[in-house]
């Protein structure tokens, strides 16, 4: 006990003179909850922010629910509101529509669902229950991304993942994927909540949705990665989805090992992808920022971090005056259950401008970044000691200090 203790007191010290460091405005916030927390997107709700994600109370018998922890500007706790009917209901992101209400989405193993549907729930600005629907078919759906069509219908967008055709267990080194065989999955839905189709996209290959975001002339831009396990030749796929759900066109990129977590709309009408790629040389992963046209084509591709760290991109923002940042984790090793917040600042020919690396003394997983109207950074995700819960942590960079050279 005690041991544990003066060790959380080393990292607290290291921690808050890394960010005596970058900044004194900075902070760093954890939110405490008697349930294991997995955030899944950060939003902006009248001058307040939303951390939404999933509380997980028990995982034998399964038992989750929807979670969102309502935050002042400056990073206090208003409040939580949850939505745990039983059985399972997920949040892996939200969606603010223009009524004001908001649509969350990820997963139930309720309703019918059989191994899992997508699952979305709509409520009103004070948290109160309006509307659930399920879509699904009879293997595991799960949803990753909800967006907006431009002909005011919802695009769902994630994964069918088929459990009797097994790939490997989640948890093996060197897999990053789900234990069956993945796919992407999609439904377009009306305002009211009827389906206008849903889509399955199978293939021989083991394809996992990590991010989508609207076409600007209809449909939407799918982001995945194809898991060549058990060899090392991951692959990172843009699918370009109309508005009836077919393909328009399909585009795979990075070289060698790669993989694409997140995707962003840029100006004017490009895309850009972040993730990771290995290094050729040290055989470790560094984060991977790749631009394409609209069209698919590729402008240029460039990797980041030090190549004899493990560096990963998992979220990325254009800011107001034209730059590009991500974040992601940084960490020595995998058998390492630490990782450093890595942040990395580039122009619009993905050139570095500027990184940081903030320690936490925790295991993190990065998952929204958020630029404020003052230039200043929010960064949500999730975190925790070897041995304890996932808790719930939006983290804040002052714009005075964020463009500095470390």
């Amino acid at each position: 006990m005690h041991r544990w203790r003066l060790i959380a007191v080393v990292l607290l010290v290291t921690f808050c003179a890394a960010f005596a460091g970058l900044a004194s405005e900075s902070w760093i916030r954890w939110y405490e909850h008697e349930d294991e927390i997995q955030i899944g997107t950060l939003l902006e709700m009248g001058g307040e922010y939303w951390l939404v994600g999933t509380n997980i109370v028990s995982m034998d018998p399964p038992d989750a629910g929807i979670v969102v922890f309502r935050i002042e500007p400056d990073g206090r706790l208003i409040g939580t509101r949850s939505y745990d009917w039983g059985g399972v209901q997920s949040a892996a992101d939200a969606l603010v529509i223009p009524d004001g209400n908001v649509l969350f989405a990820g997963m139930t193993d309720q309703y019918g669902a059989v191994d899992g549907d997508f699952y979305v729930l709509q409520a009103d600005a004070s948290g109160q229950t309006l509307a659930e629907w399920v879509f699904g078919e009879s293997l595991r759906e799960s949803a990753t991304r909800i967006l907006m069509g431009s002909q005011g219908d919802v695009f769902i967008i994630g994964n069918q993942m088929n459990p009797e055709d097994v790939i490997a267990d989640p948890g093996t080194p060197g897999y990053g994927g789900m234990e069956g065989r993945s796919a992407p999955y999609a439904v377009r839905m009306q305002p009211g909540g009827s389906p206008v189709w849903k889509e399955h996209y199978r293939s021989e290959s083991n394809v996992i949705v990590f991010d989508a975001v609207p076409s600007r002339s209809g449909g939407c831009f799918v982001l995945s990665t194809v898991y060549g396990f058990p060899n090392d030749d991951d692959a990172i796929r843009l699918d370009r989805l109309d508005e009836d759900g077919t393909i328009m066109w399909s585009r795979t990129f990075g070289e060698g090992n790669s993989k694409g977590y997140a995707l962003a709309h840029l100006s004017p009408g490009r895309l850009l992808i972040a993730g990771a790629q290995e290094d050729e040389a040290s055989g470790n992963l560094r984060g991977l920022l790749i631009l394409v046209e609209e069209f698919g084509r590729e402008v240029w591709s460039r990797t980041y971090g030090d190549a004899d760290l493990i560096t990963t991109l998992h979220t990325v923002v254009e800011t107001k005056d034209g730059l590009i940042v991500a974040a992601g984790s940084q960490l020595e090793d995998y058998g390492q259950y630490r990782d450093d917040v890595y942040l990395v600042c580039v122009g619009a020919d993905g050139e570095r401008q500027w990184e940081h690396v903030i320690p936490t003394g925790k295991h993190v997983t990065i998952e929204a970044l958020h630029e404020r109207s003052d230039g200043g950074l929010l960064i949500a995700g999730s975190g925790a000691i070897a041995g304890e819960r996932f808790q719930a942590m939006l983290m804040f960079i002052d714009p005075a200090e964020a463009g500095r050279e470390e």
